[in-house]
């Protein structure tokens, strides 16, 4: 095959699997907006053209209940994918995500703060007040990043390093969860607990449009770089000599993945896997030119988390299972698929 036609065959393939995501993404919140008592109500579909016509009690659900988890749903996903696609890509490593470096497990300490050491009442501050959990969240996801990158830099910014700084510190915080559970009241306790599993119930119009301005300027600046992180994955060494100053572009890219990771995790709590299995599904189709790579990922992640909220709503009906709980359970047997079938084709 000349390089002309594999050049078009690849390009083939990804608008392909391009459009495939976007019409899932579009079939998936057309069944998000029309699911009824634990079932799809297909004759609603007219009715969504009208929306915003009428005052109806339809109307009201669609536009202040169903769209808005429908769309937190996407940007979340997609918020994760972005960063496990870019981690994957700055760390040379397939098993880089949100949670093996800790950023999660960051966010479920300064949330579990925020509900055991502080409360609303004690804050003079409004935003305080109604933001504490997702402030003391997201302060600590980057507390986390910036000792990362501390570290990183202490020892050469190497990415096993890093690595290693990710999993200690998760395993830190992890563990001053625990002892503030521990000395908490049951009902402290339990809250926490369910802050942890994820939940998108949470959406509204503030945290869509904060988590949009966070999205749309990282994936267009990982986008217009993508070259780089091509570069990177022949070493740091090879990297240089194209250009690229992997001891600053590591902690930029880090800062900014964080970043992502931080602001949907602390409005909607721990989301495992996303982040991990969208850049290996897309990774196993495409392979690993992230030119393609990052805004499939972010692509993928959106429709990964809208199919799973569905059937998380749907599955056990009327008990409404927890969208963190799912993608764990799903999570775990595909990534041990993906690496067994990688394996095999070594």
């Amino acid at each position: 095959m000349s390089v002309h036609k594999a050049y078009r065959a690849r390009t083939r393939k990804r608008l392909l699997l391009g459009s495939f995501l976007l019409m899932g993404i579009i079939v998936l919140t057309w069944a998000t907006l029309i699911s009824g008592a634990g079932h799809l109500v297909l004759a609603d579909t007219a009715r969504l053209f009208t929306l915003g016509s009428t005052s109806d009690s339809f109307s009201m659900i669609v536009i202040s209940i169903r769209l808005p988890r429908a769309l937190a749903a996407i940007l979340v996903g997609m918020l994760l994918g972005l960063s496990g696609a870019t981690m994957q890509g700055i760390l040379r490593n397939p098993l880089a995500s949100p949670f093996t470096l800790g950023i999660s497990q960051a966010a479920g300490f300064g949330a579990t703060f925020a509900i055991i050491v502080c409360h609303p009442e004690s804050f003079t501050n409004p935003l305080m007040a109604k933001f504490n959990i997702v402030l003391f969240a997201f302060g600590a996801s980057m507390l986390c990043t910036l000792m990362i990158v501390w570290i990183g830099k202490k020892v050469g910014m190497s990415p096993s390093s890093l690595i290693l700084a990710g999993v200690g510190l998760g395993s830190l915080f992890h563990a001053g969860t625990m002892f503030l559970q521990y000395f908490t009241t049951e009902i402290n306790a339990a809250a926490t607990l369910f802050w942890t599993f994820g939940d998108l119930s949470k959406a509204t119009t503030l945290n869509l449009w904060l988590m949009s301005a966070i999205l749309l300027p990282s994936l267009l600046f990982l986008g217009m770089v993508h070259w780089k992180f091509d570069a990177l994955a022949f070493g740091d060494e090879s990297a240089f000599n194209k250009g690229v100053n992997a001891r600053s572009f590591r902690p930029l890219v880090l800062l900014l993945s964080a970043l992502c990771t931080a602001i949907a995790v602390a409005f909607f709590g721990i989301i495992g896997f996303i982040g991990l299995i969208a850049p290996h599904m897309v990774r196993l189709i495409l392979g690993s030119a992230h030119s393609a790579l990052i805004p499939l990922s972010a692509l993928c992640g959106g429709f990964l988390l809208l199919g799973a909220d569905l059937a998380a709503r749907m599955l056990l009906y009327p008990s409404l299972l927890p969208v963190g709980i799912l993608t764990s359970f799903i999570g775990a047997p595909l990534l041990l698929y993906l690496l067994v079938s990688q394996g095999k084709m070594r």
